[in-house]
């Protein structure tokens, strides 16, 4: 399992690609799609997933933009109540990418629909954590953010 990462320094965001046997996951793009498809193409494998761990206030994501170039399916809570075309990835779901799986936990906090996704590699171990924006180094996200916004009842 290959993970990449990419900061978008005037957002202090940061996106992940994660590959594997040739199947790739982007997880929260940034707006500008191009490095996850220069990656994909440099490791020629073939973007399958693109995850959403939340809807983002602060920026344009590009899920929208790599589901219709590539296909692949993207993925958000059920709690987004997302109108464009995707699949739910809550907690416990999983999704195969290559011999990974990443595996969908609910984490409310950032935002009520907050996801957090783990990679677990191809021996059944857990290697690693996309937070999102719930978790970050020294700090956690601002929950105040969506406090009245999407279609949560």
């Amino acid at each position: 399992m290959d993970v990449i990462q990419f900061e978008d320094k005037s957002l202090a965001h940061y996106s992940y690609s994660v590959i594997s046997h040739g199947e790739m996951a982007v997880i929260d793009p940034s707006r500008n799609p191009q490095p996850d498809y220069d990656l994909a193409e440099e490791h020629e494998a073939k973007i399958v997933a693109v995850i959403e761990t939340h809807p983002h206030a602060d920026f344009v994501s590009s899920h929208l933009e790599i589901h219709k170039t590539t296909g692949a399916p993207v993925y958000v809570s059920k709690l987004v109540g997302a109108e464009y075309e995707h699949k739910t990835f809550d907690d416990g779901d999983t999704i195969t990418i290559g011999e990974i799986t990443l595996k969908a936990l609910n984490t409310p906090g950032h935002s009520p629909d907050s996801i957090c996704i783990v990679a677990i590699n191809e021996q059944g171990k857990e290697e690693a954590v996309f937070t999102g924006d719930t978790l970050f180094i020294g700090d956690c996200g601002r929950p105040d953010l969506r406090e009245s916004a999407g279609s949560l009842t």
